[in-house]
């Protein structure tokens, strides 16, 4: 079954359980102390264009982005983004927000170290973005470089630039790879992005397997 990972709000497809079970619990990536306040994110615009992360009972609760142009913003409950609670880190959670056309939210869960990207579109006529399986930066094991982003899916891994749109993609493997998300370190040992080149070390079935591709982004 080949499941896709950029999917619009209104048919997210949260990975499936079987794939996410696992014997061992991973690491946490950072530490899970009570998220109490909300995080806030602007730029200098004269529409000031903001994404709010709003906190309840430790974890986040709803995601709220909007600009002075709109009559109303745009908000959705976390758990409807998300398939399991997830503990956030300020350090951990960075947003890029391109003028009033977009926001890139960009985290990862303290808890398993499994990344998030949501592309937010300020136009309600655009569908969110969700992406489960985002490789980011905030796991020192992933080296991605500044302005881009890398998710993947159980056969190639999708690198992006936030600003351009500009898409490149390296395969992993012929067959769909059993990824189990929530311990992402039993599969990607290591991923190095830069705008000429995508490395990984991967594991499929205990084996190291390197991967690397020329790109231009």
């Amino acid at each position: 079954m080949n499941l896709k990972f950029l999917l619009p709000v209104t048919t997210i497809i949260i990975l499936s359980a079987c794939n996410n079970q696992t014997a061992d619990v991973a690491k946490p990536l950072c530490d899970t102390t009570c998220l109490k306040d909300s995080l806030t994110f602007t730029i200098q615009h004269p529409q000031k264009p903001y994404v709010y992360i709003t906190a309840s009972d430790c974890k986040p609760d709803s995601l709220i982005w909007s600009h002075s142009a709109l009559d109303n913003n745009r908000k959705m409950a976390f758990n409807t983004l998300v398939d399991r609670p997830v503990y956030l880190n300020k350090a951990n959670v960075s947003c890029y927000i391109k003028d009033t056309s977009y926001a890139w939210l960009k985290f990862n869960d303290c808890l398993t170290g499994r990344g998030y990207l949501m592309k937010l579109p300020f136009n309600k006529g655009n569908d969110l973005s969700n992406y489960t399986s985002a490789l980011n930066n905030f796991d020192p094991q992933f080296k991605i470089a500044e302005g881009l982003i890398c998710y993947a899916d159980y056969t190639f891994i999708y690198v992006e630039d936030m600003e351009t749109g500009k898409t490149a993609k390296l395969l992993m493997n012929d067959e769909e790879l059993k990824i189990d998300w929530n311990n992402i370190h039993k599969t990607f040992e290591s991923v190095n992005v830069t705008r000429q080149k995508i490395e990984a070390d991967i594991l499929i079935n205990g084996n190291k397997k390197h991967l690397e591709k020329n790109i231009s982004l």
